[in-house]
């Protein structure tokens, strides 16, 4: 694996190179295979902290875990364009924006024990910004090779927290979703999921029953361009023991093989619309 600059990164986007690369500092790695109107993204993968905020957090390690998205990567990591976030979302949360990335507290806790200083917050705030202006040149290189293109992206989800005993195995956030020339593509992703077959697990899926759809990287595709699609899909955390971070052997590794088949399927179907 390669590790490069912003302006390496965007200097082969430009000139349609295929390549799997590591941003400088560790932030993200951004794997190119081919170029297709498809990117799978997973910002909220990693669990990397810089060793002045590991120094300084109140948080353990499991308990970072615990709000973290592991494996998320793994269920598209077969296809051709992935974006997966190395750093935790204790260091900047890519799913917020850029003036709001950085945590005092979450989740009712506080983070940190003594208040991070004004330059700590800056670099937290550029790594946010500098993988935002990698998703822009990949998007907007798709979006003008094919004239429009789909973002998978890919969360999970804790759900022993909440009352509710009947919460979807996947749910679609549709709500920052502007225009209706997009439902075609939401339908049809919707039932894919609804027809996955995994061991060891009833799937379920449903469109904003527990998220809506609201986090930054929609916010963000969806402000920016009319011709980006962004499909916020949450995993329920039926692959793994939310509370030990205990994976399941039956349901986990055919979660990652039957999602990336599903992938990979609506994507001939999106080719279709």
């Amino acid at each position: 694996m390669l590790n490069l600059s912003e302006e390496a990164i965007i200097n082969k986007i430009k000139n349609r190179e295929t390549f799997t690369a590591m941003i400088d500092g560790g932030g993200f790695t951004l794997k190119i295979e081919k170029y297709e109107p498809v990117l799978c993204a997973a910002i909220h993968n990693g669990g990397n902290l810089r060793p002045e905020l590991t120094d300084n957090c109140l948080l353990t390690q499991a308990e970072r875990y615990y709000e973290e998205d592991p494996f998320t990567a793994s269920f598209v990591d077969q296809q051709a364009i992935t974006l997966t976030a190395n750093d935790s979302r204790y260091e900047y949360d890519l799913n917020r924006n850029t003036d709001e990335c950085v945590y005092e507290t979450a989740w009712g806790k506080e983070v940190w024990k003594k208040p991070l200083s004004e330059e700590t917050i800056a670099t937290s705030k550029e790594k946010h910004a500098q993988f935002y202006r990698i998703v822009s040149a990949v998007v907007e290189a798709l979006a003008a090779d094919f004239g429009q293109c789909v973002v998978y992206d890919n969360h999970s989800y804790n759900y022993r927290r909440h009352e509710r005993t009947d919460l979807p195995v996947f749910n679609i956030g549709t709500t920052s979703v502007k225009s209706e020339k997009w439902r075609p593509i939401i339908d049809s992703w919707l039932t894919a999921l609804q027809n996955m077959k995994v061991d060891g697990v009833e799937i379920t899926a449903a469109e904003n029953d527990i998220f809506y759809g609201k986090g930054y990287l929609a916010a963000h595709c969806h402000g920016l361009y009319d011709n980006v699609l962004v499909l916020a899909t949450e995993f329920k955390k039926v692959f793994m023991n939310e509370l030990t971070g205990e994976t399941d052997p039956v349901v986990l590794p055919s979660m990652q093989e039957v999602y990336n088949k599903t992938v990979k399927q609506h994507i001939k179907t999106y080719y279709s619309v």
